[in-house]
């Protein structure tokens, strides 16, 4: 009876030393909170080692609690008889770890000294996932049911321990993670409110610039010397367009054709501005006036101009100029200059501006120019036929002197008894063939001296030469000169007028001429020749073997009333390098490589089909 009451005792004492040890275990998650799961797996073994008077205790932690590395931790009841690492030992249990969950005890060697050891292996976690336990004991008969209970009950804190340390390391890493994220976005919206900041400045410069610019480019336009139009073409371009897609290419062709398209073009064309110079060259009262329609200031000639600068937006041309004719609001006539400047395709020229120049007193003084030139040129000519007056009586005198023998023979072949009429007509003819040749010395001379304005046609150099030629035929035979011409063959027809070329080719024979007067140490050769030029171009030349020209005054020759005769008004050169440039060529002289000196002229040489 005295030993069944010594054994309750002894049992009443252990069961409350086991459920002291419940409720330390179970104190154990107040301890563990806010704790990082290495920290709460080493006071779970230190606790478990001392509870429960171990030979070790074992735990790993994978690396989804751990948030890395597995974490691995071992405790031994005598620590300095065991020099093996919590790998090692992890190493050593690892096949009692892998597998189904083993529920019986089992013996194992002893990984952390000698001898064996009973262990009961325990998983962490609802489904095994947080790692693993293993306590090791001795005793033989380890686990008892007690021991199994503390082991089971420590496992499950530890894993809601675990949980939540788990759960608190994501809040924190998540936190850690969203306040790096806010102070990345921080910064950026910084670096963007900054740059933003910049922008806006730059945005408010550049609008300012842009505004001033603005305001200098309407005080420019409104207060030009020259009249400025502002125009929309957007229509314009938007119909040749049009025209494009529907396979026109040839727009010269096109409008040739379709001559309605110029009035239809004009119509499309909007004048947004004009500045205070249009209002005033027009005769307007105000801009409302010039506003309306350009065909309150265009004529027929300038619609000619107008198809040209349709020709020009359908060639995508970036600009265009031309002289034409306006008439203003009160209907006078203006003589102008305009330009375009087109912007680059493929803008819809909505936008473009107009210059125009009134050049109306301009061409007033270039036809004064022109008569008083041609009145200067007509004197020159009278002057050179005056110098050629003993040649041209005897080139008149020969003719008739034949008409006169020729007639008394005539009369004589005609006298006799038995007439000798073939005779006759042969000497009648000799007398038709030496009064067309008198005619034709006082045609040429009657045309070189009329005086009237320029008229060009189409005009055959080499007979322009040939005809020069004859009329000096007396004054190169008087000085003793040799004179040859080279005329090339299939020679293009020039646009010009024939006195005053004939009258520069004259000049400058009669010049070579009178360079040649003084040599007498060697043969007066004289050289008149045509050639094609270059670039669709008409060459003429006069070449002369006299006294050549001094280097020194090469740069003056053609200038006005410079002259190195001593009867010489100075105006031959000067004259005929007018007429020559008037006719869009150019004259200049070359000394030869031996005596003598070279005097060239080109002029634009016209199609055949012009």
């Amino acid at each position: 009876m005295e030993l069944e009451t010594d054994q309750t005792a002894s049992e009443i004492k252990r069961l409350k030393a086991c459920i002291n040890d419940l409720i330390s275990v179970l104190a154990l998650p107040a301890i563990w909170s806010g704790h990082e799961p290495s920290q709460i797996v080493g006071t779970l073994l230190d606790v478990l080692l001392g509870m429960l008077r171990l030979d070790f205790v074992y735990a790993r932690l994978s690396d989804s609690i751990s948030g890395g590395a597995p974490i691995e931790m071992v405790r031994a009841g005598q620590p300095r008889n065991s020099t093996a690492q919590p790998q090692e030992i992890g190493q050593i249990l690892n096949p009692w770890l892998t597998g189904d969950p083993h529920t019986s005890p089992l013996v194992i060697p002893n990984p952390t000294g000698e001898g064996k050891v009973s262990i009961a292996p325990l998983r962490l976690g609802l489904q095994d996932e947080i790692g693993d336990l293993v306590a090791g004991s001795q005793r033989a008969n380890f686990p008892i049911d007690t021991e199994m209970l503390l082991l089971r009950v420590a496992a499950n804190q530890a894993g809601i321990g675990l949980q939540e340390a788990r759960l608190l390391s994501e809040q924190k890493r998540a936190a850690e993670e969203l306040e790096q994220r806010v102070l990345e976005r921080t910064r950026q919206l910084t670096a963007v409110n900054e740059e933003l900041r910049k922008e806006i400045i730059e945005h408010k410069r550049t609008d300012a610039e842009l505004r001033e610019s603005e305001q200098r480019y309407r005080h420019i336009f409104q207060t030009a010397g020259v009249s400025i139009w502002e125009e929309d073409f957007s229509q314009v371009t938007a119909a040749i367009d049009d025209l494009k897609a529907q396979g026109v290419r040839d727009f010269s062709q096109y409008i040739a054709a379709h001559p309605e398209f110029i009035q239809q073009a004009i119509s499309m064309v909007k004048i947004i501005d004009v500045n205070d110079a249009t209002v005033k060259l027009f005769e307007a009262r105000s801009k409302d006036e010039l506003l309306v329609s350009l065909h309150k200031i265009f004529l027929p000639k300038t619609e000619e101009v107008f198809a040209g600068e349709l020709i020009a937006i359908a060639e995508g041309r970036t600009n265009f100029e031309s002289e034409t004719v306006l008439q203003t609001l009160k209907g006078d006539k203006l003589a102008v200059l305009f330009t375009i400047a087109f912007p680059r395709q493929p803008a819809k020229l909505n936008s473009v501006l107009v210059s125009i120049m009134d050049i109306t007193e301009r061409k007033r003084a270039d036809e004064a120019l022109h008569k008083t030139q041609a009145e200067l040129a007509h004197v020159t000519r009278v002057a050179t036929l005056g110098e050629l007056t003993a040649s041209i009586a005897h080139e008149v005198n020969q003719p008739l002197a034949a008409i006169v023998t020729n007639g008394n023979a005539c009369l004589r072949w005609l006298a006799g008894d038995s007439p000798n009429l073939d005779e006759a007509r042969e000497t009648a003819r000799r007398i038709i063939r030496d009064g067309n040749r008198a005619g034709d010395v006082i045609g040429r001379i009657r045309t070189l001296l009329r005086k009237t304005g320029t008229e060009k046609e189409l005009l055959d150099m080499n007979q322009a030469v040939r005809e020069v030629v004859a009329l000096a035929e007396g004054e190169v035979r008087r000085n003793g000169v040799a004179l040859r011409t080279e005329l090339t063959g299939d020679l293009p027809p020039i646009l010009g007028d024939r006195v005053e070329l004939e009258q520069v080719v004259l000049n400058l024979i009669m010049n070579a001429i009178e360079a040649m007067s003084a040599i007498g140490d060697r043969p007066r050769e004289l050289v008149v020749r045509t050639q094609s030029g270059e670039v669709d171009q008409v060459c003429v030349t006069v070449q002369d073997s006299g006294i050549g020209l001094d280097p020194q005054s090469m740069g003056r020759i053609f200038d006005a009333f410079y002259t190195t005769k001593s009867q010489g008004m100075g105006m031959g050169l000067a004259i005929s390098r007018s007429i020559v440039e008037n006719h869009g060529g150019q004259l200049w002289a070359v000394p030869n490589e031996g005596p003598g000196a070279t005097f060239q002229f080109t002029l634009q040489a016209c199609s055949k089909q012009e």
